[in-house]
């Protein structure tokens, strides 16, 4: 059996933290304009219950990039004074590892198998350029290999170099500060997410990441450009797009990766908004939409209002 080396222990952190944003990288495509996507501009929202001191929900994207990290002046300040920090999930060494064995095969058909030799001849050459080598490849489940290849080598390249993703960065610091750490999913309910999936999907994904492999970089950096510009709703209408061009894998996948997670994150927030002071940061995608977290928790009767 594959063992569960650093390097994927490092790649499965991306997935750990960034289901949708794996999935917009391997299925996008130039997606039409945004249009009016509800609550479609904006990063960082202020949340109002009662009585308690404001709550703030911020957006993030689950990258490395300085750009990214260096907080704009509102959301340091949201940070800063807060009581709480709330993630989707709090990552640890052990939560590394609990993704990195759920990546690899343990038993039945290897990757090759399932994907026949043209295909996976195709899917080693893509994965050379990540650094992988073949034999590796055969005992990765597809969803673990498609989240691999959607990580541009710029980005592994600076986790290489000791950088973390935003949220991570966010939840060092807010140990360092002595605030309240809580987890809005557990590691268990991210690995399902992908590893509950039907292999025909997993394949499909695989065979998409492959196909953008050579595209990669310029995908991310035009995602990065529109996150720096709080466009939550062009990212969003660029997967809503999707369900047009393949409808019964989109559907199930923004249904399972997006929408059932809002209302689940919805739910588990409500104690943190209740108690006050508390900072939220969860993927900038769900935050829009008629189905997204901002119209979730107005339709409950929060006030909210966009700081940012």
């Amino acid at each position: 059996m594959l063992s569960v080396s650093p390097n994927l222990r490092r790649w499965a952190s991306f997935a750990a933290l960034a289901p949708l944003f794996v999935l917009w990288a391997v299925l996008g495509r130039p997606a039409a304009l945004a249009g009016e996507v509800p609550n479609g501009e904006g990063l960082l929202w202020r949340i109002q219950v009662a009585d308690a001191a404001p709550s703030y929900l911020l957006g993030t994207i689950h990258i490395t990039d300085a750009r990214v990290l260096n907080l704009p002046a509102p959301v340091r300040a949201a940070f800063d004074g807060a009581q709480s920090a709330t993630f989707e999930i709090l990552m640890t060494p052990q939560v590394g590892a609990l993704m990195g064995q759920a990546m690899v095969i343990t038993s039945g058909p290897k990757l090759d198998a399932m994907l026949g030799s043209e295909a996976f001849a195709r899917t080693a050459e893509a994965g050379r350029r990540h650094g992988l080598e073949t034999a590796q490849l055969r005992h990765l489940k597809p969803w673990a290999l498609a989240s691999i290849l959607s990580i541009p080598e710029s980005e592994m390249a600076r986790k290489r170099a000791g950088s973390l993703p935003l949220d991570q960065v966010l939840q060092a610091e807010a140990a360092r500060q002595g605030k309240a750490l809580h987890a809005l999913e557990t590691a268990a309910e991210q690995i399902a997410l992908f590893n509950d999936m039907p292999e025909a999907d997993q394949i499909a994904m695989l065979s998409a990441a492959v196909e953008q492999d050579a595209t990669l970089e310029a995908m991310f950096e035009e995602m990065t450009r529109q996150y720096l510009a709080r466009d939550t709703g062009g990212i969003y209408a660029r997967v809503q797009a999707q369900r047009e061009e393949r409808p019964e894998l989109m559907e199930a996948f923004l249904r399972r990766l997006n929408d059932e997670r809002n209302v689940i994150m919805a739910e588990r927030m409500a104690v943190r908004l209740s108690e006050g002071g508390a900072f939220i940061a969860v993927g900038a995608l769900h935050l829009p939409g008629e189905k997204g977290l901002v119209s979730l928790l107005t339709q409950q009767g929060y006030s909210i209002e966009r700081v940012y």
